[in-house]
C-alpha cells in the first residue's frame, strides 16, 4: 500500500495503562479544566475525527455540519531521482521516481487547503510538475497560474540539482487529483503522484440519488475519509528517449506495453491464446497489431508472476474508489466481478449518478447477483472517474478487470478485492492465479458481454445541476492534423492550431512573462480571449484515430460530439439543428474528439491564465498537437520578480524550427 501523508493535528496514539485513582482524578479534573478553557474551537481542529461526527444528513441532498473545518497549510517535501525498478518482474531498468517510489506516495488534504509542495530536482535533466485536473486561483500570493508547471508556457523548467515551491490553493475542488512533468518525458518512465483533496463538509452530495437508507448514505460519506486510490499505468520495458531515438530512426511507434501497472503493481501477460488478432490485423506475442514501418520494438514475450495489487474491503460497507487512467496511449475498460458501481464524480466534482434497479444471475456463481447497469466503465486518457461500490458479497477474491480498449494491442490487468477469508489448499509464497475469464463482464478486446452494459459518459451531468453559458462571445475553430516532416520521413508534425508546438520550446522564455510581445511564426498561441468571455472550441479531426484532448485550469462543457464535419458556422446555428447539448452537457477536464468527426466544448474565462489545449495521447503530443493561449490577456497581472527571475538556460530558437531540433 501507499504511505500516505497528512498534514495538520493528529490523534495522539496513547497506550492503556493503570494510573492509581489519586491520578486518576488529578488527571481528569487537568483534562476538563483545559478543555473548557481550550473551547470547542481548538477541539474541532482534530484532523482525526470521523465524518460520522461531523456530518448529519438533513434529507435532500444537502450536508450539515456542526463545525466548520478550519484550513490548514499542508508542507510536502519531493524528491524527484531516478533508481534502478522492475515492477512487473520483466526486466530491470532507470526509472524516473518520486522520493524513491512509482507512484509517488499519496498526498492528503482537505478542500480549502494551501498545500505547499517543495520539490527538489535530483534528475540530470530539467522537470517543471503540471497538476492535471487542478485549478489555479491568482487571489492567493504566489498560487497564480506560473503554477501551472508547463515549461515554456507559463513557468521556466527545474534545473538539474535545482529547487522550487509550487503553492495550490483547494479552495473550491476536491477529488483525486494527479501530476506529472510537462517537460521532458518522466511520466513515460514513471514519475507521476496523486493528490487526495477531501470534499468539504458544506459540499452537497449525490448520495441520496444511490441509496434512499440514511445508513447507507453515512457509509457513503464515512468512506471518503478512506478512499481506495487506483492508478493505471501502461508500462514498457524501454525507457521513453531510447523508444523516441528509434522513432526517428525507423519509424517504431511506441503503442505496444509490456504490462499494466495498478498502483504500481502488475505482471506481464502476454497475448492470450484466445485471441490471434486485431480487427483482421495478426498481433504478436505481445499481443501487439505489426508496425506500418515493419521495425520491431521487443523480442518474445515471456510471462510473469509478480503481484498484483490487492484492495482489502476492511469491513467497510460501502467504499469509494477513484480511478485515474495516468497513461498516454490505451483507453481502459474496468469492471469489479459481481460487484455494482456508482459513477458518483468525474475531474470536474459530483456528477449525477444513474438508478439501477435490474439484477440477473451470476452464471458461475449462482448465489450472487450481476447488476446489469453500470458495471464497465471506461477511463480515457488522463481522466479520473469516483466510484462507489457496495461491500455486499460472499468472503472472497473478486477481480477487478482493466481491458485495453485499443485498436493496436489486447493488453489485460487485474487488481484484486478482497474480503477477508480462508484461502485452504494454497501454497504459502505461491502467486495468485491469473483471474478466469470466464467470471468477466468483458470480452478480451474489452467489449461488454450480453449480460453487461456500459456505462454512458455522456450521462454523467453535474451534480447539483449546472448549464453551461448559453451564448458564446467567441468561437475558435481548430483541425487535428498530420503532415509528413520535410526532412525526416519516420516523422509526422501534428498540429491542432495550424503549426506544432515543438519539445525544445520547453527551454525558452515562459510566454507568461511576455503577454504582448510578437512571437515569431509559425506558431500555434491563441490570444484576444477576453477576461469575462464565454469561449467555444470547434475541434475538426482530419485524423482517422481518436483524440483525447485536455484544457488545463478549467473544467470544460462537452456541448456535443459526431461523427463527420460539422456542417454549422458556430453553435448556435447547431443548437437550432439540436446536434449540441446547452441544457445539462458533461463537465470536465477531458473529452474525446471522435475519429474523423467534431467536438464542442465551452467555458467562462473567469480570471487571467496561461493556459494550454492539446492532445492527451503520446505520439501526437510529443510530436506537436499542443496550443498555448493567453486568457484574460487583456487584464494580465504583474508577474512576481521571483518567478521570472528563476535559473534558467538561455536557449535559442533552432533554424529549421522541427519537432526534434
Amino acid at each position: 500500500m501507499d504511505i500516505k501523508h497528512e498534514s495538520g493535528l493528529s490523534l495522539i496514539e496513547t497506550r492503556e495503562r493503570r494510573p492509581s485513582h489519586k491520578k486518576y482524578a488529578l488527571f481528569s479534573a487537568c483534562f476538563f479544566a483545559v478543555f473548557l478553557a481550550g473551547g470547542w474551537l481548538e477541539f474541532d481542529k482534530l484532523r482525526s475525527i470521523p465524518p460520522s461526527s461531523l456530518w448529519t444528513y438533513s434529507g435532500g441532498s444537502s450536508l450539515q455540519t456542526s463545525g466548520s473545518y478550519i484550513p490548514h497549510d499542508i508542507v510536502y517535501n519531493l524528491t524527484i531521482s531516478q533508481a534502478w525498478r522492475n515492477p512487473d518482474g520483466g526486466r530491470w531498468r532507470p526509472m524516473f521516481v518520486g522520493n524513491s517510489d512509482s507512484p509517488v506516495p499519496v498526498i492528503n488534504a482537505r478542500e480549502g487547503d494551501l498545500i505547499h509542495l517543495n520539490v527538489h530536482n535530483d534528475l540530470g535533466v530539467p522537470s517543471a510538475l503540471h497538476w492535471l485536473g487542478f485549478r489555479h486561483y491568482h487571489s492567493v500570493e504566489n498560487a497564480w497560474a506560473w503554477n501551472d508547471g508547463a515549461a515554456g508556457v507559463s513557468t521556466y523548467p527545474i534545473l538539474p540539482r535545482a529547487n522550487w515551491t509550487s503553492v495550490l490553493n483547494t479552495s473550491d475542488q476536491w477529488g483525486l487529483k494527479w501530476y506529472a512533468d510537462h517537460c521532458t518525458t518522466p511520466l513515460f518512465d514513471g514519475f507521476y503522484g496523486t493528490i487526495w483533496i477531501r470534499p468539504s463538509p458544506e459540499r452537497e452530495r449525490p448520495y441520496h440519488l444511490v441509496s434512499s437508507d440514511e445508513a447507507d448514505i453515512q457509509d457513503m460519506l464515512d468512506s471518503e475519509a478512506t478512499p481506495e486510490h487506483v492508478t493505471i499505468y501502461n508500462y514498457q520495458h524501454r525507457t521513453y528517449d531510447n523508444l523516441l531515438s528509434q522513432l526517428q530512426y525507423d519509424g517504431y511507434d511506441p503503442y505496444c506495453f509490456q504490462s499494466v501497472l495498478i498502483n504500481g503493481k502488475g505482471r506481464v501477460h502476454c497475448k492470450p491464446d484466445e485471441v490471434d488478432d486485431i480487427d483482421g490485423e495478426p498481433i504478436d506475442s505481445h499481443g501487439c497489431v505489426s508496425q506500418p514501418s515493419g521495425a520491431v520494438g521487443y523480442g518474445k514475450c515471456v510471462p510473469t508472476y509478480t503481484d498484483y495489487e490487492i484492495i482489502e474491503t476492511q469491513n467497510r460497507r460501502w467504499m469509494m474508489m477513484n480511478f485515474i487512467n495516468s497513461g498516454l496511449e490505451h483507453p481502459w475498460r474496468v469492471s469489479i466481478d459481481s460487484h455494482k458501481m456508482w459513477v458518483v464524480a468525474n475531474d470536474a466534482g459530483f456528477v449525477q449518478p444513474q438508478q439501477v434497479d435490474v439484477s440477473i444471475s451470476h452464471p458461475i456463481r449462482p448465489g450472487n447477483t450481476l447488476l446489469t447497469s453500470h458495471q464497465i466503465i471506461t477511463l480515457e486518457n488522463g481522466q479520473r472517474l469516483t466510484v462507489m461500490v457496495k461491500l455486499d458479497r460472499d468472503p472472497d477474491d473478486y477481480a477487478i478487470r482493466f481491458h485495453a480498449l485499443s485498436k493496436q494491442q489486447s493488453l489485460q490487468g487485474y487488481a484484486i478485492l478482497r474480503y477477508p477469508h480462508r484461502r485452504t489448499g494454497e501454497r504459502l509464497g505461491a502467486p495468485i492465479p491469473r483471474p478466469s475469464q470466464s467470471l468477466s463482464l468483458m470480452h478480451l478486446n474489452a467489449t461488454p458481454l450480453p449480460h453487461a452494459t456500459l456505462l454512458a459518459s455522456t450521462a454523467l451531468s453535474p451534480y447539483p445541476p449546472l448549464p453551461p453559458p448559453q451564448k458564446a462571445d467567441i468561437t475558435l475553430h481548430m483541425r487535428a492534423r498530420g503532415a509528413p516532416d520535410p526532412h525526416n520521413p519516420h516523422i509526422t508534425n501534428y498540429t491542432l492550431n495550424g503549426a506544432p508546438w515543438q519539445l525544445w520550446r520547453v527551454l525558452r522564455t515562459p510566454l507568461l512573462l511576455h503577454p504582448r510581445a510578437e512571437f515569431r511564426g509559425p506558431n500555434p498561441i491563441v490570444r484576444g480571449l477576453a477576461l469575462g468571455s464565454v469561449v467555444d472550441i470547434v475541434v475538426h479531426n482530419e485524423l482517422a484515430v481518436a483524440l483525447p484532448l485536455y484544457k488545463h485550469n478549467d473544467a470544460t462543457f462537452l456541448l456535443g460530439a459526431g461523427e463527420g464535419a460539422f456542417a454549422w458556422a458556430d453553435v448556435a446555428e447547431a443548437a437550432a439543428a439540436g446536434v449540441v447539448n446547452l441544457r445539462d452537457p458533461v463537465r470536465g477536464f477531458f473529452h474525446v474528439l471522435p475519429p474523423g468527426g467534431w467536438m464542442v466544448v465551452r467555458w467562462r474565462v473567469a480570471q487571467p491564465a496561461m493556459t494550454m489545449f492539446h492532445v492527451f495521447r503520446a505520439k501526437q503530443f510529443v510530436m506537436g498537437m499542443q496550443v498555448p493561449m493567453f486568457e484574460g490577456d487583456d487584464a494580465w497581472p504583474e508577474v512576481p520578480e521571483s518567478v521570472g527571475a528563476r535559473p534558467h538556460v538561455e536557449f535559442e530558437m533552432p533554424e529549421r524550427m522541427g519537432i526534434f531540433d
